[in-house]
Parts: structure tokens; sequence; C-alpha cells
């Protein structure tokens, strides 16, 4: 059967491998955008121990942080996921070929060295990482559970 005549849902396979390059880019900017919001918010509250201000102020993190999400209209959660990962993924450490979510799911290595390793090591075969993936290589850090 040719190439032609193979479809993807509704769509030829030349048509979806478009789709594929166009969403690709936007899922780029979509990146790009949310490792934007984790830096402003790291700007306006860096990391601290046991999420202490760093800055001696009468704002405490929460309240910074549930204001400006209020102010961009994003939900704090959002702002909150989006400060930690920045924070993991110092800026020349980013991968644009990978997703904020991939950075996200990565970020969960605690050793500096060997997450930012492991972007860069893509699973056997693979031209990008997927969520799956990375959920396999993030998980192995994890202690095996105890039973009761």
């Amino acid at each position: 059967m040719s190439e032609e005549f193979e479809k993807v849902g509704a769509v030829s396979q030349r048509r979806y491998e478009q789709i594929v390059a166009e969403l690709r880019s936007a899922a780029g900017l979509l990146t790009q955008a949310q490792f934007t919001i984790g830096d402003r918010a790291l700007e306006i509250e860096p990391m601290g121990p046991c999420s202490e201000p760093v800055a001696n102020t009468a704002w405490l993190v929460e309240e910074s942080l549930t204001r400006l999400a209020k102010d961009i209209g994003l939900p704090v959660t959002t702002v909150e996921q989006a400060r930690w990962t920045a924070s993991r993924w110092p800026t020349d450490r980013r991968r644009k070929s990978e997703s904020f979510t991939v950075h996200q799911v990565l970020a969960r290595i605690d050793d500096d060295a060997e997450r930012f390793a492991s972007i860069d090591n893509l699973p056997d075969g693979k031209t990008h990482w997927t969520l799956d993936d990375a959920r396999r290589r993030s998980d192995f850090q994890a202690e095996p559970p105890v039973p009761p």
C-alpha cells in the first residue's frame, strides 16, 4: 500500500506528518511560556529552605505566588509547578526539543549531574522523550514500596 493511501485517523500520512511538525512548533512555544512563568515566579520568590522566602519581606511565599497566579489568570498550582520545574533546570540545561512536561518529570531526579545528563541521553531508538519514557527514567529513583 502506498504512503498516499495510508491514513492516520481521517488524514493521510503526509498530512499527519505536517500536523505533527506544526504542533511540535506550538508545543515548543508552550514550553517556552511555561518556563517563563516559572522563571518569573522564581524571580518573585526564589527557592528557599522549606518554601521560606529568601528576602525578609512581609509576604509569605504562598501569598506572593497566589497573588501572581490571580494576576495572570492561572491556578496557583500551575505557577508553583512551573517555579519548581524552572528551579531544577537552569536555562542552559533546558532542551527546546523536549516538552515542559518531560522536563517536569525528569526534574524529580535529585542528583543535578544525573538529571542534566538524563535529558541528553534519549531512550534507545527514540528521537525525543515521551512522557512514559521520562516517567520510567525518573521513577527508578523512587524507593521501593515498604509493605505495611
